[in-house]
């Protein structure tokens, strides 16, 4: 067979030099807590005049109504909707009560309204034809997806692409190596179009500036083979991209019904890997559609110029899906987008339908990254089912389903999943406080918990509290408040503070500063970290007057995985956590759990960490039979003490907790975080998402289920975010 050359699609050139070539990380966007902002009314905003408000909450209370935030400044309150109750009419209801000077619905409208400051925005005209706009005002792109550009490579070192290009997984099929290099300049500027870092005020703008970008090189100066294409598809598949723009081909001519088979069976197998693939549909003013566009399964793209009208270079036919920007027939109402040329990293225009497939191959990777638990099929009928029609009313040959719109396409794309969010902080201490203001509302609380955040143990065994009380864990310095706790601790509206620990995890200038800013302080704790679990459990049996505590966790004491795993437990269903080391059973233990009255005690990890010989120990106390909850490893064992809790009814599917469990101080609220909302603590590595914690997301989760990620991308990397975003119901 010979092989036949694929033709990069774009017609004409105008090159700028770069002014300045400073360069920015293109925008972390967070996971977000779900998909989509919801609409509905979440309560009744009301405030009141001077003077009203006694009588405006009392008239409140009195219509068996619950205040769920009082706004800042005590200038208004939030009123929960109940169930079944229809929000414009409790919102006129509320407006009547003497004293009210507003009542409104609260709703999630409020969105950054965001245009970046890149010099050469002003010449990207082709924005302002496909509601880029307002669609990079809920959207700008996750790191965690990824556009492979199967091109010309790209301008490795051009630092509008530095920040967002993948260089782990690019790819030279023409010279064979790993260093997709561009030669030519059209793959420079298809990689801009996509993803050149935005907002940071130099250059252009890039359609999903938060992507990342796999340069796969199969086109040399000037031409490539089908043999290369077809292996930087498979390869594009086999190394995980989400989207794969094709901004070259041939025609079915040139290929022959032999390489149109080959070119469709290696579409078909990335399809099948859930690739979305787009393609330009060619620059002849043909109406016949360029291979790989032209195959089943590929999105073929035509152009249109500032006008929305079909160029005259754009190929046409029945395989057209839809039309984006490509520019018109002259250099001046080109794309502008970046460019490489003697080695220069520069800016050109360009025009012709490799200029508008990659508008809409970004757009994809936009959707992925808003819905990452769309299918590529999902993704495709947004895609098509919100463009604008043009021409022929309905689909057409020229404009397909129309002119690409990526506000509406991401309005249009829904596909039942988790809701996925990060808390964190600064660090540790940030984190904790993080947690508690996300969980806890303001003035709720009246004794709250605090425990060292040096060491773990105490903070895992004080949940126990911290779930009596409806309280976080606090963390602090042995010797000092971090800063922000104490405004944290009035947030809440405590008046005491328990502290977990000896003077050596938490010394006596924290219980001064405490002291000095009006708390009451009780110190519980032990000789050691076996003997403060024990006092910390035998605190909550007086406190509460039971008889009996006849439940309770025994984990490892010098290693923590599987105490944080019992930890949203224990404060959710009032389970007290006892700790062991490996080996011995401390006395402390012994006669808590005869103390407490308990009678069957749950082991948490494997004999590796509480030894057969401590459970028979356990075992061979009067009355006392034992229960083992183990995985091969702390994250499958996590998984079991999550699966444990729910067949138990102490937990939830209501509320996901991720944890790494590699290192842990980002967790340690977390676990009375997860407990307050009913839920569970699971363990992840940092950079991807443990299967036994997806597994248990996956058959206990529903849509919209909180997936709530603790720590920073450090701790836990956004990688895992899109993982969890990606699990389907």
């Amino acid at each position: 067979m010979r092989r036949v050359t694929n033709r990069i699609l774009a017609v004409t050139v105008t090159v700028a030099l770069a002014l300045g070539v400073s360069s920015q990380a293109a925008a972390n966007v967070e996971a977000r807590v779900g998909a989509h902002s919801p609409a509905a009314a979440t309560g009744v905003i009301v405030t009141w005049k001077n003077g009203s408000e006694r009588s405006v909450r009392s008239a409140i209370a009195a219509k068996g109504l619950h205040v769920s935030r009082s706004l800042y400044g005590n200038h208004g309150a939030v009123v929960e909707i109940p169930e079944s109750t229809d929000a414009e009419a409790l919102r006129l209801n509320l407006a009547a009560v003497p004293g009210v000077t507003i009542a409104t619905e609260e709703r999630q409208v409020i969105r950054p309204l965001w245009t970046p400051n890149d010099p050469r925005y002003p010449s990207q005209w082709a924005y302002s034809r496909i509601q880029a706009e307002s669609a990079w005002d809920i959207e700008r792109g996750e790191s965690f997806v990824t556009v492979g550009i199967i091109d010309t490579g790209a301008d490795l070192a051009h630092p509008e692409l530095t920040p967002v290009l993948d260089l782990t997984r690019d790819r030279d099929f023409v010279n064979d190596d790993d260093e997709a290099n561009d030669q030519n300049g059209h793959g420079t500027h298809v990689s801009g179009i996509v993803a050149a870092a935005s907002d940071n005020s130099t250059g252009v703008a890039g359609t999903a500036p938060g992507v990342k970008v796999v340069p796969i090189k199969v086109i040399g100066r000037y031409t490539g083979s089908n043999t290369d294409f077809v292996e930087g598809l498979y390869y594009a598949a086999d190394v995980g991209v989400d989207v794969v723009n094709m901004s070259l081909g041939t025609t079915a001519s040139d290929l022959g019904p032999s390489g149109i088979a080959l070119m469709q069976e290696a579409v078909d197998y990335a399809y099948a890997k859930g690739v979305v693939l787009v393609g330009a549909a060619g620059n002849d003013g043909d109406p016949a559609v360029y291979y790989p566009a032209a195959c089943n399964h590929v999105i073929a793209v035509s152009a249109t110029g500032q006008t929305d009208v079909l160029a005259t270079y754009s190929n046409y036919g029945s395989a057209i899906d839809i039309t984006a920007p490509g520019g018109g027939s002259t250099s001046s109402t080109g794309i502008y987008s970046t460019y490489t040329s003697a080695g220069l990293h520069t800016y050109a225009y360009m025009n012709g339908t490799s200029m508008a497939s990659p508008f809409v191959a970004a757009t994809a990777a936009l959707l992925i990254s808003h819905v990452p638990a769309a299918t590529n099929t999902e993704v495709e009928s947004a895609l098509l089912s919100s463009a604008r029609d043009l021409g022929d009313i309905g689909w057409d040959s020229k404009y397909g389903y129309g002119l690409l719109q990526m506000r509406g396409a991401l309005d249009a794309l829904i596909a039942p999943s988790p809701s996925v969010s990060r808390v964190s902080g600064v660090d540790r201490y940030g984190t904790a406080i993080a947690q508690s203001v996300s969980g806890f509302e303001s003035g709720t609380v009246t004794t709250t918990v605090l425990a060292s955040g040096e060491d773990f143990p105490d903070a895992l065994s004080g949940g126990l509290l911290a779930g009596l009380y409806d309280s976080p864990i606090l963390l602090t310095r042995r010797s000092s408040l971090p800063a922000g706790m104490l405004a944290e601790i009035a947030r809440l509206g405590a008046s005491k503070v328990v502290l977990i620990g000896g003077p050596a995890s938490i010394d006596s200038s924290v219980t001064s500063t405490l002291k000095a800013a009006g708390l009451t302080v009780q110190r519980i704790a032990g000789v050691d970290r076996y003997a403060t679990a024990a006092a910390v459990a035998l605190e909550y049996k007086r406190i509460t007057g039971a008889d009996v505590l006849p439940k309770a966790f025994l984990a490892r004491g010098d290693l923590y995985p599987d105490a944080l795993a019992v930890s949203s437990l224990s404060a959710s269903a009032g389970i007290p956590v006892l700790l062991t080391r490996t080996a011995t059973l401390s006395g402390s233990t012994r006669s808590a759990l005869t103390s407490l009255g308990t009678t069957e005690v749950v082991i948490a990890g494997s004999s590796a960490a509480v030894s057969t010989a401590v459970a028979a120990e356990v075992d061979a106390m009067p009355g006392v039979r034992i229960v083992r909850w183990q995985g091969s490893d702390r994250y499958a064992t996590a998984a079991q003490v999550a699966t444990g809790g729910f067949a138990r009814g102490w937990a939830s599917g209501s509320y996901f907790g991720i944890a790494t469990g590699v290192n842990f101080p980002d967790a340690l609220g977390g676990g009375a975080l997860a407990g307050h909302n009913g839920g569970v603590v699971l363990l992840t590595t940092p950079a991807s998402l443990h299967d036994s914690a997806r597994v248990v997301v996956q058959n206990s989760g529903y849509d919209g289920t909180p997936v709530v990620l603790f720590g920073s991308t450090s701790a836990i990397s956004q990688a895992v975010a899109g993982e969890l975003m990606r699990i389907r119901y």
